[in-house]
């Protein structure tokens, strides 16, 4: 039997109604999401924007922690972020001087005017007061203020200038009158706008220009500056850090312009200012060698000349001077060869005046020295060469029996060589590097030659060591010859050279002081050979003035000098051999011969008419000698040694060599 459902009928007919078809429990009505407000939802995005912020700074931080770590694990070295800044420009070049104060260099203060043509309206008013104020011409700043254009740019168009330079080397005085004329205090207001329109396209240049007011005087030891202030040669380059100074420096990161961030400056260094070099120059010797160089220059044309004069108790140089010399205050025209300074860099063999090496080594290492002489024939073989001395060349064709003293006053080779055996190769080279050879002076900071001294003295052949006795096969320098004489003249001590006296800052105020010293860079003490040995050899080179090669051409009034001559035949390059004709003359010696003030070096290079050093060098020497004798006696009066009445006139006299 079928059961009806009850509902089945009613659902249809529901259905049929369009009704909807109802499950048989009833359905709970929709729930519907609140509405947010304005407010939340500006709540909402500021609440994001943070939590993103947060995670890319922690992201960040993160990354840099993990740069640091490797930083400091593999010891790569950090990028350079800071740079050294010049804050101001170079201080004022500090002055040069002489011993006395005498400026040697020193320097101006200058300016330049410069002017933008094209910004100036008023051209002929404003040449005529520019030139009014600077002492100018007028007619030639017209024409730089009407040079508007400067050439055609490559598309055929004048091209605009906008910078001339009306005046070079104006004064402060000049600048100062200039400046007045633009001054706008004490004017009204329309009348201080129009002179400021006027002169706006109108200023200056700071030009420090370097000047030496004796021109030539010692100009290769002086030397010369760029137009930028850098020293070149001479005290101005060996000295130009403490003459130039220092700018005020900062080291600091820096901006996009290349400026110090002021919070980024890690270091800050104040300006330096420039030192004033107190030379020991005598400006009044120094001149006299220069005119007495001048005068041989003229006489005998040598190549080049070179004089020095030393003070023997403390090594100070008195004067210094090389020739042909130039201008200081006009350089460009020079060449490198003229301004280089001879005294210290040119080596050159000294012939006969190393016989003051010889003559010492031979008293000291021969106890007999005065029992012992030799023949001089003029000519003599020598292992295979056949040798001569000087004296082959003159009518007396030879010297005769000579001992060590005569050898000295006569100069000759054979007699030294004879006194050279006695000591022996090894002593000759030991003395010889004794007094010096081989090695620099080192002189202020200066550029200077070792010269040359030949090694293995055991493997010398008899030609070579004999040469060697008298002055061949070797290298010096004036300056280093002039030290061998200053060791006889102060008792066999050598003082270390001084050039530079004191430094002085910008008022004035001492900074350093040098004293003179003994030089033990090559002996203790500066001790080269004894008081004894000196004073042998003082007596030796006394005699060369008095009776021997120099006799004729050194007088000095009132005092006698102790003194050597060297003619040196020059080596031909490319040859094995000596020129015949191409000889260096020289004489070096000391005034007043018991107790001396005044060592001097007179040399020649190539000199024509004659090739002795007594004939040439030795009238530049007197000179000399003379003049310092007398400035020596008119500064110190009694205390000055005094001189000889009976030496005040000249001798007659006759010598060759």
């Amino acid at each position: 039997m079928r059961v009806k459902n009850p509902f089945s009928s009613s659902s249809a007919r529901l259905s049929q109604e369009g009704g909807r078809d109802f499950a048989s429990a009833p359905v709970a009505p929709t729930k519907q999401k609140p509405r947010r407000t304005p407010e939340e939802l500006a709540l909402r995005g500021t609440r994001s924007r943070i939590e993103g912020t947060f995670y890319l700074l922690a992201f960040c931080l993160v990354g840099l922690a993990g740069r640091l770590v490797w930083l400091q694990a593999s010891g790569e070295p950090p990028k350079k972020l800071e740079k050294p800044i010049t804050l101001t420009a170079n201080p004022r070049r500090a002055d040069i001087l002489a011993r006395d104060g005498t400026a040697l260099a020193v320097t101006l203060d200058e300016y330049t005017v410069v002017a933008n043509p094209r910004g100036i309206k008023e051209k002929d008013k404003m040449a005529r007061l520019i030139a009014q104020a600077i002492g100018s011409d007028e007619k030639e700043i017209r024409t730089l203020l009407n040079k508007t254009e400067r050439g055609i740019n490559p598309e055929g168009k004048p091209k605009p200038n906008y910078y001339v330079r009306l005046a070079k080397r104006v004064s402060k005085e000049h600048l100062d009158a200039l400046k007045k004329l633009q001054a706008t205090k004490g004017l009204n207001k329309t009348a201080k706008r129009q002179r400021q329109e006027f002169w706006a396209s109108v200023s200056w240049e700071a030009t420090p220009r370097r000047h030496y007011p004796l021109k030539n005087v010692g100009c290769q030891l002086v030397g010369y500056t760029l137009p930028s202030g850098k020293g070149v040669t001479g005290l101005e380059a060996a000295w130009n850090a403490e003459l130039s100074g220092k700018p005020e420096e900062v080291v600091s990161q820096v901006d996009s312009t290349k400026r110090p961030v002021p919070m980024f400056i890690s270091d800050w260094k104040p300006s330096v200012q420039g030192r004033t070099i107190v030379t020991t120059i005598d400006r009044q010797i120094q001149a006299a060698c220069d005119q007495a160089l001048a005068r041989m220059m003229k006489q005998h044309n040598p190549q080049l000349a070179t004089a020095i004069v030393l003070d023997p108790r403390t090594g100070e140089v008195l004067a210094m001077s090389s020739a042909p010399t130039f201008d200081l205050n006009n350089p460009d025209v020079t060449s490198g060869a003229l301004t280089s300074n001879r005294c210290l860099q040119y080596a050159y063999e000294p012939g006969s005046t190393f016989k003051i090496i010889t003559a010492a080594a031979a008293v000291e290492a021969v106890p007999d020295w005065r029992e012992h002489s030799f023949f001089c024939a003029g000519s003599q073989q020598v292992g295979a060469h056949n040798m001569h001395c000087w004296v082959s060349s003159t009518a007396k064709r030879q010297h005769g029996q000579e001992t060590l003293s005569d050898s000295i006053r006569d100069s000759c080779n054979f007699g030294v060589y004879g006194f050279a055996r006695l000591a022996g190769r090894q002593t000759m080279y030991h003395y010889a590097r004794r007094f010096g050879l081989g090695k620099q002076v080192e002189l202020a900071q200066l550029r200077d030659n070792a010269g040359f001294l030949p090694k293995n003295p055991p493997k010398w052949g008899d030609a070579q060591f004999a040469n060697f006795s008298f002055g061949q096969g070797m290298t010096l320098t004036p300056m280093q010859l002039v030290r061998i004489a200053g060791v006889i003249a102060n008792k066999g001590v050598m003082m270390k050279p001084m050039l530079v006296k004191e430094t002085r800052d910008e008022r004035g105020n001492l900074v350093e002081r040098f004293a003179p010293q003994p030089d033990e860079s090559v002996v203790p003490k500066g001790r080269v050979v004894k008081p004894e040995t000196a004073d042998e050899v003082r007596k030796m080179m006394e005699r060369v003035t008095t009776e021997g090669t120099a006799k004729k051409f050194v007088f000095i009034p009132g005092y006698v000098a102790a003194a050597k001559t060297g003619s040196a035949q020059k080596v031909v390059k490319g040859e094995h051999g000596y020129s015949s004709s191409k000889f260096i003359s020289s004489l070096v010696g000391f005034v007043p011969s018991k107790e001396p003030r005044f060592v001097i070096l007179v040399m020649a290079d190539e000199p024509h008419g004659s090739h002795w050093g007594s004939e040439v060098c030795g009238p530049a020497f007197a000179d000399i000698a003379t003049e310092s004798m007398r400035l020596l006696r008119l500064r110190e009066g009694a205390n000055a040694p005094v001189p000889n009445p009976k030496l005040m006139v000249k001798r007659v006299a006759t010598a060759e060599h």
